[in-house]
């Protein structure tokens, strides 16, 4: 059995879970993350509650205690850093991968801390689980970058008594709205087509619509953005220009994992789907060695794998290691 560990790319709950199999497994695993432990949980809206139970969210074994039914951002975030303590997984924080280089052996993983010089880390296989918060689908309008746009959204208090446009038709978008009119901002949401794209939340959907018919939160149905500007938003709309008052705009029209270290490995994408090429019964790629777990095997269609289905990864990729060491 080969002695070098495997390092996993990516910190979040998938890429935890499959440290903790590939533990459970006899297999050493090095977790390398550019950001915290579970950075994407970490950068929910404040006030966020999770869609799913904690029971379907727990990794490791480790029992997930909630004071609800369902999760709170603050008691998930508290959850996954257990799980870290508990399984004394070794997590390299904020601590970037630039580059996954083959050798005879396996790989060298180049990583550069936040403070320090690039170190190199031989590994036996890889497994990318980053994720895609670090590449939002851009819209390509004028005014897209200015510093009054956001592609995040953390709480509303800071769109107190000012114009907030919430751009999107997902969950993200109806509880960004909903933060905002809670805490007194002037909310319009722009969606490009007639209706949500989306189920949305059940639970959220009367406050919505009550606070829609009350007037507190505006709707543009088959609306697209066309400009930024201090102050303003353009949009194209069924009949004609408009342009509405912006001094706040969020931009939750979702994300799309980057082909980014595997790409550099080889790994063919379907440029239909994005999705990187893996057998689904192992999660390895083409390039031997090297699997993928989580969100990024989900392509452009980033919520078709959740911690839910994704947290399983990790056991298909150590069974896969442990088969070839026998």
């Amino acid at each position: 059995m080969s002695e070098l560990p495997v390092c996993v790319v990516g910190a979040g709950p998938c890429g935890l879970a499959a440290a903790v199999a590939l533990e459970e497994a006899g297999i050493p695993a090095i977790v390398f993350d550019r950001s915290c432990v579970v950075s994407a949980i970490a950068r929910y809206p404040t006030y966020l509650t999770f869609f799913s139970s904690p029971e379907r969210l727990e990794i490791g074994d480790v029992p997930f205690v909630t004071a609800g039914e369902k999760p709170t951002r603050r008691e998930g975030l508290a959850y996954y850093r257990s799980v870290v303590d508990r399984w004394k997984l070794t997590v390299r924080q904020y601590e970037d991968v630039i580059a996954i280089e083959r050798t005879d052996h396996g790989f060298a993983v180049r990583s550069r801390p936040a403070q320090g010089a690039e170190t190199v880390t031989q590994a036996r296989a890889v497994v990318v689980a980053t994720g895609y918060f670090a590449s939002p689908n851009m819209l390509g309008v004028p005014g897209e970058n200015l510093p009054h746009v956001s592609h995040e959204f953390r709480e509303g208090h800071e769109a107190f008594h000012r114009h907030a446009v919430v751009v999107g038709g997902g969950n993200s978008a109806v509880e960004c709205a909903l933060e905002l009119a809670r805490c007194g901002a002037l909310v319009t949401l722009v969606h490009f087509e007639a209706a949500f794209s989306h189920v949305i939340k059940p639970w959220i959907l009367p406050e919505f619509e009550e606070r829609v018919g009350s007037g507190s939160i505006s709707l543009k149905w088959n609306a697209r953005v066309a400009s930024i500007e201090p102050g303003w938003l353009h949009l194209n709309t069924e009949t004609g220009p408009a342009t509405i008052p912006a001094q706040h705009v969020y931009l939750l029209t979702g994300y799309t994992p980057a082909p980014g270290l595997l790409g550099d490995l080889g790994v063919p994408f379907d440029e239909a789907t994005g999705i990187p090429a893996h057998d689904p019964a192992t999660m390895e790629t083409p390039i031997r060695g090297v699997f993928v777990a989580g969100v990024l095997t989900s392509g452009k269609k980033a919520n078709g794998v959740f911690i839910e289905n994704g947290r399983g990864h990790g056991a298909l990729i150590a069974a896969e290691l442990r088969r070839r060491d026998v």
